[in-house]
């Protein structure tokens, strides 16, 4: 069954997401970025929080920042996650140079290998006019660093979403080039309720939302009760 992401800025976003049904819980400042560095403090209690009641079924995700080059304070970041125990630690890859993203995955990846922490690789359904390298060219980095998550999104937030960027036929063949070689796939990308079916057909394992579970976009507070509407179709989708 495809994972539903919600990514949440404030600790108190936790409980709203996890009641409406997330299966992984995305820390992340949208003030800085697409992929925004969240504060510790909130990285830390979030945690804390999953520890507390034992929520072993809950996975955290946690957001690195977008990337235009290799930064050393990366690798203290990623050590920052590894040990705090998230599942998944994101990157996203601002970069124009192949040779820059392997090493950057490379050096996340070095740091990951001794938690249990899945290293992921984002790139931009709008590399166009981020000028920075496709989705497939992130497949290819991801498959050569020992990733284990490839994830598009957009890097530009002004409602456009992923689908106003690739075709279909262009996420099906990411979907089927990421399987072949053992990444589990990820969708996000200002994504509304009606792509929940687009991201099913195309076989994505998690599908990412914050925005459209917002009262108040993107900058405002994740609903509980929109959460559960994604939840609701999702499961109406694979249960007709």
């Amino acid at each position: 069954m495809i994972k539903l992401l919600i990514s949440i800025k404030h600790p108190f976003e936790f409980e709203n997401a996890l009641r409406g049904g997330a299966d992984i819980i995305d820390v992340k400042d949208p003030s800085r970025g697409s992929l925004g560095l969240p504060d510790y403090s909130v990285l830390r209690e979030v945690v804390g929080r999953v520890r507390r009641f034992d929520m072993s079924e809950v996975e955290i995700s946690f957001a690195g920042g977008d990337f235009r080059r290799f930064e050393p304070f990366l690798e203290y970041i990623a050590y920052v996650a590894g040990s705090l125990g998230v599942n998944y630690f994101k990157i996203g890859l601002a970069i124009k140079s192949v040779d820059e993203a392997r090493v950057v995955g490379l050096k996340v990846s070095d740091v990951l290998k001794s938690f249990n922490t899945k290293l992921v690789l984002v790139g931009y359904a709008d590399f166009k006019r981020v000028e920075s390298l496709e989705p497939l060219e992130v497949l290819k980095v991801s498959r050569g660093v020992e990733a284990d998550v490839v994830m598009i999104d957009t890097y530009v937030k002004d409602g456009k979403s992923t689908f106003d960027f690739l075709s279909r036929n262009y996420l099906e063949c990411f979907t089927e080039e990421a399987r072949k070689n053992g990444l589990i796939t990820a969708l996000a990308g200002s994504l509304r309720t009606n792509h929940v079916l687009d991201a099913i057909k195309l076989k994505f394992d998690i599908v990412g939302f914050r925005g459209a579970v917002c009262i108040g976009g993107r900058d405002g507070v994740v609903s509980e009760e929109l959460v559960r509407g994604v939840k609701k179709v999702i499961y109406q989708t694979l249960n007709p």
